[in-house]
C-alpha cells in the first residue's frame, strides 16, 4: 500500500480529506474551518499532524484516521477541540517529542547521541519552554541569536525541522544568514616543542600525560581515554566517534622519551559507561582552561598533526 493508493480509495470514497506525506510524518489535509487562534474567518485548505510515521501500519491508522475526519465534515460535526491538543504543546513538550521520533528512526550511538546534543538540543533550549510552540515564538528565537554565526545557522536548520513535526508552516531560510566556516576565528598554532612544553607544564602527572599522549598520536580528546598500548609503540584506540583502530605514534621517539607506557592517566568515569564522547571532550576542555592553557589552538594544532600523518 502506498500514499497514492490510498488517496485514490478516498476519493473512490467521496472523502473530502486526502493524506500527506512531509518529513516522513503523515498528515490529514482538508477544508475545515478557522483554528481557534486564527484570525481568518473562512474555510480553508489545512493540515493536521497525526504524529505517525509513513509506513505500512501508519498508512491504515492515517486512511482510518481520514475517513473519520470526512464523516465529521460532511455531518457539519467537526471541532477542532477533538484535534486541538497538538496545537496546544508546549515547546518542551514538542522537542521531547521530536527526540523520542528521532531515535526512533535511528540507533542511539554515542555518536548519534552527541550529533542530537549538538545540533538541536543546544537550540531547542534557546525555545521558551512552558509557552505553546507556534510560528511566533520559532522566528523569535532564531532572531534572538547572533546573526552570520554558525549557532544562527544551525538553529535554521533545527528549528525548521521541529515545525515541520509539529504541522507547522515557516520559511526561515532568509534568517540562515552568510556564516562559513572561513569566518571562524583563525588561532595562533604553536610549533611542535612549543606544544610539549606546554604539555609538560601540566602540574598534574595524569593530565600531563593525557596531553602528551594526545601529541605524540594526534587524538581527538575524547579518544584519550580509550587507549591501549600494545607492541613497539603501537597504541588501539578501543572506542571513539569513528571506532576502533591502531595508531602509530607521529614521532616514534617521543614514545619513549614521554615514557608513556608507564604513564598513568587520567579516569573517565561514568562518561565512559555511557560512551559519552561529548562528556568526556568537555572534560578536557575543563582541565585545559583549568590549567590556562589555549585549547582550540592546541586541538587545531593536535588535528593538524593527525590529519597530516
Amino acid at each position: 500500500m502506498n500514499l497514492q493508493q490510498i488517496n485514490e480509495e478516498l476519493k473512490a470514497l467521496n472523502t473530502a480529506v486526502r493524506i500527506e506525506i512531509h518529513g516522513r510524518k503523515l498528515y490529514l489535509r482538508a477544508h475545515l474551518p478557522p483554528k481557534p487562534t486564527s484570525k481568518r474567518r473562512d474555510n480553508h485548505r489545512q493540515r493536521i499532524a497525526l504524529g505517525i510515521s509513513a509506513n505500512d501500519s501508519g498508512f491504515e491508522r492515517a486512511k482510518a484516521e481520514a475517513i473519520k475526519l470526512g464523516g465529521l465534515i460532511a455531518c457539519k460535526e467537526f471541532d477542532w477541540d477533538l484535534y486541538i491538543d497538538s496545537y496546544k504543546l508546549t515547546c518542551e513538550q514538542w522537542c521531547n517529542r521530536f527526540e523520542r521520533d528521532y531515535f526512533d528512526r535511528r540507533e542511539a550511538t554515542a555518536q548519534a547521541k552527541t550529533t542530537y546534543r549538538t545540533d538541536y538540543r543546544q537550540i531547542f533550549k534557546k525555545l521558551p519552554q512552558e509557552r505553546r510552540l507556534t510560528v511566533q515564538v520559532i522566528k523569535q528565537t532564531v532572531l534572538s541569536i547572533k546573526p552570520d554565526t554558525r549557532q544562527r545557522k544551525r538553529s535554521v536548520v533545527s528549528l525548521t525541522q521541529l515545525a515541520e513535526f509539529a504541522g507547522l508552516k515557516v520559511d526561515l531560510k532568509r534568517y540562515k544568514g552568510s556564516y562559513t566556516s572561513s569566518k571562524a576565528k583563525q588561532h595562533v598554532l604553536p610549533e611542535d616543542e612549543k606544544l610539549i612544553e606546554v604539555a609538560k607544564s601540566i602540574p598534574s602527572a595524569p593530565w600531563r600525560n593525557f596531553i602528551l599522549v594526545l601529541i605524540t598520536y594526534g587524538l581527538r580528546p575524547h579518544e584519550g581515554f580509550f587507549l591501549e598500548f600494545v607492541d613497539e609503540g603501537m597504541l588501539y584506540v578501543t572506542d571513539g566517534k569513528t571506532g576502533p583502530r591502531y595508531v602509530a605514534p607521529i614521532c616514534p621517539e617521543w614514545f619513549d622519551e614521554f615514557d608513556l607506557g608507564n604513564a598513568v592517566f587520567p579516569p573517565g568515569g561514568v562518561a565512559i559507561q555511557k560512551r559519552d564522547f561529548h562528556a568526556l571532550g568537555d572534560r578536557v576542555t575543563t582541565q585545559f582552561r583549568r590549567y590556562n592553557i589555549p585549547f582550540i589552538a592546541v586541538a587545531k594544532k593536535v588535528k593538524m598533526l593527525r590529519i597530516s600523518r
